[in-house]
């Protein structure tokens, strides 16, 4: 596969052109690969819009022209609020050109560009809004075919926008390996792209997995140092699981994301709007507030100086709320009734522990929680110096079950010549340990747990274990403890879990120790 080429430039300067004996163009907004893309004047009805117009190269090929007429033709007949509209094609002394509505505002590349992943709520709102506006197209028989970030625009007005629905076919389908027609592409083709066969709505969900990777991870699932090696990664491997590289990615988005980047269409969501509701689904307190008016997004201004600017959903705050308010009543319910019978009490003790962790689970136990002054990695068998993932070791002590210290990647789920890596929680001050919660979104991993005064500098000075588990599930796991006076806790890992070689780690969201 050649590696794309620039664009060679206009046979004359375009500013001020009078396009179609109509569009007057004006500033450059934007260059891609098949076309530049122009503010412009419609002189007739007096409007603002922008002129999509071919790069030389692709306008002297009558193929290529043609297709583009003709997918331009069928894209203006999409109608839905997060699609651009599509107004008009023009030909003019060599120059072929699509007039669309003029959208103020930035794209999710320059976005993501300046200011990195998304937050989950945020990167949900921005794809399911992108979804929604795909099913209109694939009901309608048009397959995007060229889903990015650079084609997803954030409104001024507070929306969310596709751009150049069934456009890229005019290109992609002369020749997938031409050089210049791949520009900034190669990282969101689907593999079935990429090995030249058919593509349906599924290809366009592959894409929009792609940019669901990207907005929450900051990074597109492939990287290479060619656009050909880029493409070609995805026909023979699986990309890191998002949480794999950013552990604050939501489980549920983690799973969504995954599903969309199956290599084999069978494995993906079967549509759009299937994805979509996968989305608006997930985890009501990170995921969405996208709606059908497609109101999602802020301004550019806004954007660029306060990311924190997107739309927030109620339902953050209002679910906690009305638990708390609902659990609330039935306490003074409870102890109206059974308050004063011995099993009552019992009971009320409960549902004040269920209320007083605060949707931990149970996690921490109803018993004092130990406060936890630090924690470190703890990696002695290491090739290099003690340690591992350092700067990360405080997400598993910091009360937000979302975020989480991992391990290094592995290729063998033993970790190789090594017994095992650790994380170490040192306490305030010491105390009766009688149970250690360890939540990890990890799979069928093992650890043991040992405590000591003080944190000794070897393993071989920690003793015994005082207590192990293996196989664990996702989640939150009680390890109880014989008892006994400790300042510091090592959490052992001895077993990372399935997965692919050179891709095994574990993950700790949370590690919680309580008193007797």
């Amino acid at each position: 596969m050649p590696e794309p080429s620039s664009p060679a430039p206009f046979p004359a300067p375009l500013d001020h052109r009078l396009l179609g004996g109509r569009y007057r163009l004006g500033a450059v907004i934007a260059t891609g690969g098949m076309a530049q893309v122009r503010r412009a004047r419609d002189e007739v009805l007096g409007r603002d819009v922008a002129v999509k117009i071919l790069h030389p190269h692709l306008a002297a090929d009558p193929l290529v022209v043609d297709r583009f007429r003709h997918e331009a033709v069928a894209a203006a007949r999409l109608t839905h609020p997060a699609i651009v509209s599509i107004y008009d094609t023009v030909e003019d002394d060599g120059i072929n050109a699509i007039v669309m509505e003029l959208i103020e505002g930035m794209t999710l590349r320059q976005y993501l560009d300046e200011q990195g992943a998304l937050p989950p709520h945020d990167a949900v709102d921005v794809v399911a809004g992108v979804a929604d506006a795909l099913q209109t197209a694939h009901e309608s028989g048009i397959v995007h075919r060229d889903v990015k970030p650079a084609n997803i625009l954030l409104c001024d007005d507070r929306r969310v926008m596709v751009t150049d629905f069934g456009i890229a076919k005019a290109a992609l389908d002369q020749d997938l390996t031409q050089a210049g027609t791949v520009i900034g592409t190669a990282k969101y083709l689907a593999p079935e792209q990429v090995r030249g066969e058919r593509v349906d709505p599924r290809t366009d969900v592959y894409s929009l997995g792609v940019v669901l990777y990207e907005c929450l991870t900051g990074r597109p699932p492939f990287e290479a140092d060619t656009e050909a090696a880029t493409a070609l990664a995805r026909l023979h491997r699986d990309p890191l699981r998002p949480r794999q590289v950013l552990p604050s990615v939501p489980k549920s988005l983690d799973v969504i994301a995954m599903q969309a980047l199956s290599r084999d269409p069978e494995g993906r969501p079967a549509t759009a709007s299937a994805m979509r509701a996968a989305l608006l689904a997930a985890a009501p307190d990170e995921a969405a507030s996208a709606g059908t008016d497609h109101t999602i997004i802020g301004s550019l201004a806004a954007a660029a100086e306060t990311p924190d600017s997107f739309v927030r959903s109620e339902r953050r705050w209002l679910l906690p709320t009305t638990l708390v308010v609902l659990v609330g009543g039935a306490l003074i319910l409870a102890g109206v009734l059974i308050g004063r019978t011995e099993a009552g009490q019992q009971l009320i003790e409960r549902a004040r522990d269920v209320v007083s962790s605060n949707g931990q689970g149970g996690s921490a136990a109803s018993t004092d929680v130990i406060t936890i002054e630090r924690a470190q990695p703890f990696d002695p068998f290491g090739s290099g110096p003690p340690g591992e993932n350092d700067d990360q070791a405080a997400l598993a002590v910091d009360g937000n079950p979302d975020t989480a210290w991992p391990t290094e990647f592995y290729s063998d789920r033993q970790l190789g010549t090594k017994p095992g890596v650790g994380l170490v929680v040192h306490l305030t001050e010491p105390a009766d340990l009688q149970r250690v919660v360890v939540t990890s979104p990890s799979d069928d991993w093992s650890a043991e747990i040992y405590v000591a005064e003080t944190a000794p500098d070897s393993f071989e000075a920690w003793g015994e274990p005082v207590a192990s588990r293996a196989g664990l599930a996702p989640g939150p796991v009680t390890f109880e403890l014989p008892g006994g006076r400790a300042g510091a806790v090592l959490v052992w890992i001895t077993d990372l879990g399935p997965g692919p070689a050179g891709e095994l780690r574990v993950e700790i969201a949370e590690v919680t120790v309580g008193a007797g």
